[in-house]
């Protein structure tokens, strides 16, 4: 049989940066160490703990944030690009646009 505890706000304090636990500030928690959640490439479940990447609304584990058609790994500076929520390596993106009838434009 599990114990579950209960504890005033005021007695609580957040080991990593010695604060309060102020309940109308959860959202800086959850921004900071995130929620459980699924991996919008695997869709496995990804433990808040665990480091993630983001791409707008999508969040992925590392090993599953690559290229979706050539699996390219992304480096960091690496471009990548979000397309029908799919994410490419500039390559696979290029030659996409060019089967779809138009050129990317390069600056």
């Amino acid at each position: 049989m599990s114990r579950i505890s209960k504890w005033h706000c005021v007695c609580v304090c957040v080991c990593v940066c010695v604060c309060l636990l102020d309940i109308s500030k959860l959202k800086n928690w959850q921004t900071l160490f995130g929620v459980t959640g699924n991996c919008a490439a695997c869709s496995k479940l990804i433990p808040a703990f665990e480091m993630v990447m983001r791409a707008k609304d999508n969040v992925y584990h590392l090993d599953c944030f690559a290229c979706q058609l050539c699996n390219q790994r992304f480096c960091v500076g690496d471009k990548f690009f979000l397309k029908n929520n799919m994410i490419l390596c500039q390559t696979d993106y290029e030659e996409g646009l060019m089967k779809e009838g138009y050129a990317p434009q390069v600056r």
